[in-house]
């Protein structure tokens, strides 16, 4: 394929010191994975780049509930929504975490107007982010080229990890169209499905090139859990990245399906939508059969949950041979 359209990969390597020993978790050969929404997470510097004024600063018992969280969780690396910079996450990790083990800190920008990024916090080397903010793509009901193209509300943020022995493990890291009204398309259903497509579309790609290739999509994908032909109605962006493809296999693969539906709400429900699940971690086929047993959850304690409108997910995974 031509590989400007796969946008800009960028080798970053954004570290900071601190007194843990960072890669002490993965002697076992399991990494374990959190996404999490942070609701904007904006520092007290205002970005003349960004509307941001009319979002409040992130209250700094939000930011102590936020890495309560991580540190239940003790994940190897978060991927993150809604974050506005790198030295927001450094400094929680320097004030509230800094035992963590954390060494590798990036935020990369996103289309919205409004300053919400995506960010990656590790304990394994960062070998590179790919951006594809600024790639066009269309609704797989109309493929083009004589439509009008979408672009990512934010971004697909494609993040490669050095899990070690040589092996990587690649994650795309999305936060889809939200479900207000955009012009002409109630509650943004086209534009959010357009950009699951683009995404699915992505993983596809990298499994042509190797079928076993460890691959996760995570994030918030602001289309609720799908269970009945009815619900995948209503949350099309969702019933598309989990439908099997023509031959019946499955290409991503949602590792808290056998959670009770009570036990994967992300979202605790508000005046605007009642509990519902938005955020996942999805698997390719190779690192599907690599989640270890009973690790696939949600936090959903509510003294852990205080910072943020979502509830962080969490799962590991086996990634030594």
């Amino acid at each position: 394929m031509n590989t400007l359209l796969r946008g800009v990969a960028v080798l970053l390597a954004v570290c900071f010191p601190l007194t843990a020993h960072p890669q002490a978790a993965l002697e076992d050969g399991e990494l374990t994975v959190m996404t999490y929404n942070v609701e904007n997470f904006f520092d007290v510097f205002d970005s003349p780049y960004t509307g941001d004024e009319g979002t409040s600063v992130k209250a700094r018992r939000e930011i102590a509930a936020i890495a309560d969280a991580i540190e239940h969780g003790d994940p190897d690396v978060v991927f993150f929504q809604e974050i506005e910079n790198e030295a927001s996450l450094i400094a929680m990790v320097a004030e509230q975490l800094p035992e963590s083990g954390y060494t590798h800190a990036v935020v990369t920008p996103t289309n919205s107007n409004r300053g919400i990024n995506l960010g990656v916090l590790s304990r394994v080397p960062i070998v590179s982010i790919t951006s594809h903010r600024w790639q066009p793509f269309f609704h797989p009901a109309d493929p083009g080229p004589n439509g009008e193209p979408f672009y990512f509300a934010r971004d697909l943020q494609e993040v490669v990890l050095d899990t070690g022995n040589g092996k990587t493990l690649t994650v795309f890291n999305v936060h889809l169209k939200s479900n207000r009204d955009s012009q002409g398309d109630p509650n943004s259903k086209m534009w959010r499905t357009a950009e699951a497509a683009r995404v699915k579309d992505a993983v596809r790609e990298r499994l042509a090139e190797d079928p076993d290739a460890r691959l996760l999509a995570v994030g918030d994908f602001n289309s609720d859990y799908t269970e009945t032909p009815e619900r995948d109605r209503d949350w099309p962006a969702m019933a598309h990245l989990l439908a099997p493809e023509a031959d019946g296999s499955k290409m991503l693969i949602d590792v808290h399906a056998r959670l009770p539906r009570a036990k994967r709400a992300t979202l605790p429900g508000n005046n605007f939508f009642p509990p519902a699940t938005f955020d996942f971690i999805l698997a390719s086929p190779a690192m599907a059969k690599r989640v270890v047993r009973g690790s696939a959850g949600v936090i959903q304690d509510e003294a852990l949950t205080l910072g943020s409108d979502h509830h962080p997910v969490v799962a590991a995974f086996r990634v030594g041979d």
